[in-house]
C-alpha cells in the first residue's frame, strides 16, 4: 500500500471490486466494464439472499434490435391493432383446422370454410371494439386486461356459435354437418393466446426499451425498496422502464416474514428492516425508497430513523391521499417530509351522501385558493360536479388553481365546469348577486383571517372578515336557497386567548343561528392546525433550515394538534354529508405534537444532526396558548358515521346573536382596537357556563387576550360601545 493510502472496510472492497450498476458502465483497473442487471453476492452470504440475474446486455446488435422494436411498439395505433388481430384470428382458425385433421389444410378443405372464417373476423372484430380493445393503452398492460382480452374472446366465440347455428336454421341443416365442433373451443384459445400475446408484446417492448439505453444510467442512485407490495412493484417496474426518473432497483425489504427470499416483480425480496444495514452495504444502495403510501407516521418514522442511522438518502411515494387519482410511477418519488412521520391511517372511501351532495351538482367554494379551500376544490373536481366555484380575491393563487384543475380535468382526474370569481365576501352585495347567480347546491366557506399574532394587532379586520365576512356569505345562502352550507373553523374557537379564535367561535354561533331559522343542514367543522399550510411551523422552520438560521420556538412544552391538508379536506367534505341543521363537527386530530420534537424531525430529515441545530425560544406570543383544545367541558361529544368526525352538542347561540354581532361591529371603526378585543373575547367566552375553577384550570396563556374569569355579559357591550359612541 502506497504510504499514506487510507484503509478500506471489507464492504468498501467488496463495492469498489464488484458494485453493481444495474445498467451502468463500472470501471476495474481502468478497464471500461459493461455489467448486467444482477447482484453478484460473495459466498458468505446464503444462498436465499441471492437474485438470480436479469436479461443481461448483450452485443451492439442485440441493442439496436430492442431499439427498433421499442420504436415499433410505441407507434402501434388502433388500425394497427385491427389488422394484426384480423392476421392473428385467420392463423388461429387456420391451426385449429390443422389441428382438428391433424394435418395442414390444403385448398379443398380450406375453401368450404372461408365463410365460417369471415363470420368469426366480422364478430370477433365488433366485439372487440365493444369491450374497448382497440382504445387503451397498451403498454400498461395487467392482470384486468387478461382478463378484459378473454373475455372478448370468449364473447366473440359465443356469439360466432349462435349466428352459426342460427344460420343452420335458416338455410338448412346441411351447413353444420360435417363441420368439426372441435373447431371452435380450439380456435378461442388460440385467439387468446394471439390477441394477447401481441398487447402484452408491447408491453414487453416499453419494458426492455431502458435496456438499449443503458449507456445513461451511470448518474443514477441505486435504491433498496421498502415494500413488496402493489405499490413497490408498480415503482419497480416503472423505474426500469423510465431511466430518467433516477432510480435503478436493487431488490426489496418488506416486514412480511412469507415474502423472505422471493422473487417480487424481478427484485429479491431481502428480508425486513433488521436486514438493512447488510443489504445496504452488500447491494452498494445509497438510497431506501419507501413504498409503503398505507404505512402509519410511526411505521414511516422508524424506517427513516433506521436508514438516516446508516447515511441513506431517503425518499417515500406520496401517501394515500395524495395518490387519489391512482397514478404511481417512478417520477412521483419525493423526498420523506415532516406530515409522512405524522401520517395515521386514513378512511379511503367516502361515507354515505358525500357524492349526492357534490356528484353533478353546483358547489361553491369560497377562500378556494388558501391551503383548505384548494384542496377542497381538488377533492370536489375528483367527484364530478357539474360546476365547481371557486372564490378568492388572491388573484395569483386563484389563477393557478384554476389552470390547475384544468389540467387535471385533461388527464380525466376531475370534472366539471370551472368558474372564478375575484371576490370579497365583506362585500354583501357582492355575495347576493353571486350567490343568486351561480345558485349552488352546496357552500364551503374556508374564507378567513387565520393569522394569531397578526389579529392581535388588527381585530377590526378579524372583525369584518371572519365574523361579518361569514354572516354576509350566510345571510345570501340563505335568501338564494342554498341546501348545505358547512364553515370551516378551527380548535382555536374553544376556550379563545385570541381575537381569531374568539371572531370564529362567533363565526359557529352564526351559522348555527342561520340552521335554526332556515331548518336547512348548516354546520360547522372544527380542527386543528394542517400541516404545511401557507404562513404555518413547518414552512417557517424549513425556510430558517435552508438559511442557516436558528429555529425559533415560543415554549419547549408547547404542543399543537396537526392533521394533513389532504386528510381534513377529506373529513370536511364526509362532515358535510354526515350534517343536520345547525351541526358543530370537530374532526379526530389524534394526539398533540410537541412542537420542539416537530423541530427535530425537520432537523433530521434535512439531513443534520438535531443537537447541533442551534434553537431559539422566543416565548409565547400575543394571543398564543400552550396547549389547544377541540372541546367545551359543555359540549356533548357524539360518534358518527366516520370515527375521524365527532359530533359535539354544543349549547345554542343567544336569539339575539345577530344583534349583538351589529353592536360588536360599531367598534370595527380601527381606532378602537383594544375595545373590541376585549369585547370579542368577552362574547366568545361568555356563551359557555363554566365555572371559574374550570377556567382557571387551563393552561396559562399570554398577551392582551389572556384570559379572564368569564363575567362579560351583553350589557357590558353595549355599553362598551355607548363609551365609544361618546367620545
Amino acid at each position: 500500500m502506497e504510504p499514506g493510502a487510507a484503509t478500506q472496510s471489507p464492504g468498501a472492497c467488496l463495492r469498489a471490486i464488484v458494485a453493481p450498476s444495474y445498467g451502468g458502465r463500472h470501471q476495474f483497473l481502468g478497464v471500461p466494464l459493461t455489467t448486467r442487471r444482477s447482484v453478484h453476492l460473495p459466498p458468505r452470504f446464503p444462498d436465499a439472499l441471492r437474485r438470480p440475474p436479469l436479461i443481461g446486455h448483450g452485443s451492439s446488435s442485440s441493442l439496436v434490435a430492442g431499439a427498433a422494436i421499442a420504436r415499433i411498439a410505441r407507434r402501434l395505433r388502433a388500425r394497427h391493432l385491427l389488422v394484426l388481430d384480423l392476421l392473428g384470428i385467420a392463423v388461429a382458425a387456420y391451426v385449429a383446422l390443422a389441428l382438428r385433421y391433424d394435418a395442414i389444410p390444403g385448398p379443398e378443405l380450406v375453401g368450404p370454410f372461408v365463410p365460417i372464417l369471415g363470420l368469426l373476423l366480422a364478430v370477433r372484430t365488433a366485439v372487440n371494439v365493444r369491450f374497448g380493445l382497440y382504445s387503451r393503452g397498451w403498454r400498461f398492460a395487467s392482470i384486468p386486461d387478461v382478463v378484459r382480452i378473454v373475455a372478448a374472446v370468449v364473447v366473440g366465440t359465443a356469439s360466432s356459435l349462435a349466428f352459426f347455428y342460427g344460420l343452420s336454421v335458416i338455410i338448412g341443416p346441411d351447413l353444420p354437418a360435417g363441420f368439426p365442433r372441435s373447431f371452435w373451443p380450439t380456435e378461442m384459445l388460440l385467439s387468446i393466446a394471439i390477441l394477447g400475446g401481441v398487447r402484452f408484446a408491447i408491453r414487453a417492448a416499453y419494458d426492455w426499451a431502458p435496456l438499449s439505453t443503458s449507456g445513461l444510467v451511470t448518474a443514477q442512485r441505486l435504491t433498496l425498496l421498502y415494500g413488496a407490495g402493489q405499490t413497490g412493484v408498480l415503482m419497480a417496474r416503472s423505474a426500469e422502464r423510465n431511466p430518467a426518473a433516477g432510480i435503478v432497483p436493487v431488490g426489496f425489504l418488506d416486514d412480511d416474514p412469507s415474502l423472505s427470499g422471493k422473487i417480487v416483480a424481478g427484485f429479491r425480496v431481502f428480508g425486513g428492516r433488521e436486514h438493512l444495514a447488510r443489504v445496504a452495504e452488500l447491494t452498494g444502495a445509497r438510497t431506501l425508497l419507501i413504498t409503503m403510501p398505507r404505512a402509519s407516521g410511526a411505521a414511516v418514522r422508524t424506517v427513516v430513523d433506521a436508514a438516516l442511522g446508516l447515511g441513506l438518502a431517503v425518499r417515500t411515494v406520496p401517501s394515500l391521499t395524495d395518490l387519489l387519482d391512482g397514478s404511481v410511477d417512478a417520477y412521483r418519488m419525493r423526498r420523506v417530509r415532516v406530515e409522512d412521520l405524522l401520517r395515521r391511517p386514513i378512511v379511503t372511501e367516502h361515507v354515505q351522501g358525500v357524492t349526492e351532495i357534490v356528484g353533478d351538482r353546483v358547489v361553491m367554494i369560497t377562500g378556494a385558493a388558501g391551503s383548505i379551500g384548494s384542496e377542497l376544490a381538488r377533492q370536489v373536481s375528483a367527484l364530478g360536479p357539474s360546476r365547481l366555484i371557486l372564490v378568492d380575491r388572491a388573484e395569483s393563487p386563484l389563477y393557478l388553481l384554476q389552470r390547475e384543475l384544468e389540467a387535471r380535468e385533461g388527464h380525466g382526474t376531475g370534472s366539471g365546469q370551472i368558474r372564478v370569481h375575484l371576490a370579497n365576501i365583506t362585500n354583501r352585495e357582492a355575495m347576493d348577486h353571486l350567490i343568486a347567480d351561480e345558485a349552488p347546491s352546496v357552500i364551503f366557506h374556508a374564507a378567513a383571517y387565520k393569522h394569531v399574532p397578526l389579529m392581535e394587532s388588527h381585530p377590526s379586520d378579524a372583525m369584518f372578515v371572519n365574523v361579518s365576512g361569514t354572516l354576509a356569505v350566510l345571510d345570501a345562502a340563505a335568501r338564494a336557497g342554498v341546501e348545505r352550507f358547512v364553515l370551516v373553523s378551527t380548535d382555536k374557537a374553544v376556550r379563545p386567548s385570541s381575537v381569531m379564535g374568539a371572531s370564529k367561535r362567533i363565526a359557529e354561533m352564526l351559522v348555527a343561528d342561520t340552521a335554526r331559522r332556515t331548518g336547512r343542514p348548516y354546520v360547522s367543522v372544527r380542527f386543528g392546525n394542517v400541516l404545511g399550510s401557507n404562513g404555518s411551523v413547518v414552512p417557517i422552520f424549513q425556510d430558517q433550515l435552508e438559511k442557516g438560521e436558528p429555529l425559533t420556538i415560543t415554549d419547549p412544552e408547547m404542543t399543537r394538534f396537526f392533521m394533513t391538508i389532504p386528510e381534513a379536506a377529506w373529513l370536511i367534505l364526509d362532515a358535510s354529508a354526515l350534517g343536520k341543521s345547525g351541526d358543530l363537527f370537530v374532526l379526530d386530530m389524534g394526539e398533540p405534537v410537541r412542537i420542539m420534537d416537530l423541530a427535530h424531525d425537520l432537523v433530521r430529515l434535512a439531513g443534520r444532526d438535531p443537537e447541533s441545530q442551534p434553537i431559539e425560544i422566543v416565548g409565547l406570543r400575543p394571543g398564543e396558548k400552550l396547549h389547544e383544545e377541540l372541546f367545551y367541558a359543555s359540549e356533548h361529544v357524539e360518534p358518527t358515521e366516520n370515527p375521524k368526525v365527532l359530533r359535539a352538542a354544543a349549547d345554542p347561540p343567544p336569539a339575539t346573536v345577530r344583534e349583538d354581532v351589529g353592536r360588536m361591529m360599531g367598534l370595527a371603526s380601527g381606532y378602537t382596537e383594544e375595545l373590541l378585543r376585549r369585547a370579542l373575547l368577552d362574547y366568545a367566552r361568555g356563551q359557555h357556563h363554566e365555572s371559574d375553577a374550570e377556567e382557571m384550570s387551563r393552561p396559562a396563556t399570554v398577551g392582551p387576550g389572556s384570559p379572564q374569569p368569564v363575567s362579560a355579559t351583553l350589557a357590558s357591550i353595549g355599553a362598551t360601545a355607548a363609551t365609544v359612541a361618546l367620545h
